[in-house]
């Protein structure tokens, strides 16, 4: 390696962990898990509402790459493009806090309809930029160096996510509603903006598609299913991942109305744990998938979700729900990192923004529906209910693992 190419790696390495830092920190100002449920929860009591939070994030990450992918693949270079549609997924947060502070309590239903038109834009516009995303880490960052891109930048977010918990628990105690909420989505605006800078300095080679990539659209970028069954085989996986996780967007609901949690503990206690076990699971994932293999630490995040299931399910005591929300996290960032690095390695650098798009198409029925199937189950059944399927589902996820994903560089 020459000492130009050692450069732009150490410069496009740190570009990527910084804007991986900011991006996961922001987020643990407004958490999926604990902080959305909180502010959903105090505009309606209505449990499908609350399932929409995941529905809309996974609707907008998972189903429009493979609109764009084909198109993607044919662009020599892609870091304008995704800088570019970044900034747009910034934007909603600071119009999520304009909102809040516009329409307050007086107009809840209006703050409503406007808190997840934002969201599902948000997130739309991040699942546009997935596989361009995908496609520049793939073009400017080694396989072997991606894990610990994810698993440390991950850690050093956790770690900054401790101070933004009793932050954002602050914010909440402190202000009237929805004022701290306000703050909150100000606070991850703020991040999210000033660490992605850097993303768009990135140092990314030119690199022209071959021919037959050229002619290939929407409905030929299907064929990898055919071609490649080990992404077929990854997608059957994922779709019991997303099954497992149909009980995750309850958790804070559930401590709240089991165990009488107060807001206050749910934005601070609850949500310093998640964050201090996303940086534990982030070091422990990225350096299992570094060095065994992204299968293994896939492995980990299926026995994982079974036991974040099991413990929900079967523990009388609100303590226990400290280590639900731990074990929850080494689910989500095993299948976030691993997942998507287990992709990248089945194909070179200029088909990943197609193997991307096509991966997350296959699970995205079985991460869209599965929280307005777990928000069905609590109305009519109630929550032991669904965290026995969200056990089975882990376990079934666990086995087509075991038997059908192999380890790419065995």
């Amino acid at each position: 390696m020459s000492a130009t190419t050692r450069r732009d790696l150490r410069w496009n390495f740190s570009a990527a962990f910084i804007d991986t830092v900011g991006w996961i920190f922001g987020m643990g100002l407004v958490s999926q898990t604990t902080i959305l449920p909180l502010f959903v929860g105090q505009l309606t009591s209505e449990p499908l509402i609350i399932g929409l939070i995941p529905v809309a994030t996974y609707f907008g990450w998972l189903v429009p790459g493979i609109l764009v992918s084909h198109l993607v693949e044919r662009l020599p270079r892609v870091r304008g493009s995704v800088f570019a549609v970044a900034m747009l997924e910034r934007v909603m947060l600071l119009l999520m806090a304009l909102l809040c502070f516009w329409l307050g309590s007086r107009q809840p239903a209006a703050l409503l309809w406007g808190f997840f038109a934002c969201w599902l834009v948000m997130n739309t516009a991040m699942g546009v930029n997935i596989p361009g995303y995908y496609k520049l880490i793939a073009k400017t960052i080694p396989a072997d160096l991606r894990g610990r891109l994810y698993g440390i930048g991950g850690a050093a977010s956790g770690v900054l996510g401790l101070a933004a918990a009793p932050i954002a628990a602050w914010f909440i105690a402190t202000h009237s509603f929805p004022h701290g909420f306000a703050l909150c989505f100000l606070g991850a605006f703020v991040a999210h903006t000033l660490s992605v800078i850097p993303l768009g300095l990135m140092r990314e080679p030119r690199q022209e598609p071959g021919e037959e990539h050229r002619r290939t659209g929407i409905l030929g970028s299907l064929g990898l299913l055919r071609e490649d069954r080990r992404i077929l085989w990854l997608g059957v996986a994922t779709c019991f991942y997303g099954l497992n996780q149909m009980a995750a967007g309850y958790f804070a609901l559930y401590s709240q109305q089991k165990f009488h949690a107060s807001p206050e503990l749910i934005a601070g206690a609850f949500t310093a744990t998640v964050m201090a076990a996303k940086t534990v699971a982030f070091v422990v994932v990225g350096w299992i998938g570094d060095r065994i293999g992204n299968r293994a630490a896939l492995d980990l995040a299926a026995v994982s979700g079974l036991l974040a299931s099991a413990v929900a399910w079967l523990s009388p005591w609100p303590m226990g729900m400290f280590l639900v929300f731990a074990l929850n996290e080494v689910v989500v960032q095993g299948w976030s990192i691993c997942s998507m690095n287990y992709v990248l390695e089945l194909c070179p650098p200029e088909r990943a923004s197609r193997y991307t798009a096509v991966y997350h198409l296959v699970s995205a029925p079985f991460r869209i529906l599965p929280p307005i199937l777990g928000g069905l189950i609590v109305r009519s059944a109630g929550y032991a209910p669904l965290f026995a399927l969200s056990a089975l589902a882990a376990a079934l996820g666990l086995a087509v693992l075991r038997l059908r994903v192999p380890e790419v560089r065995e």
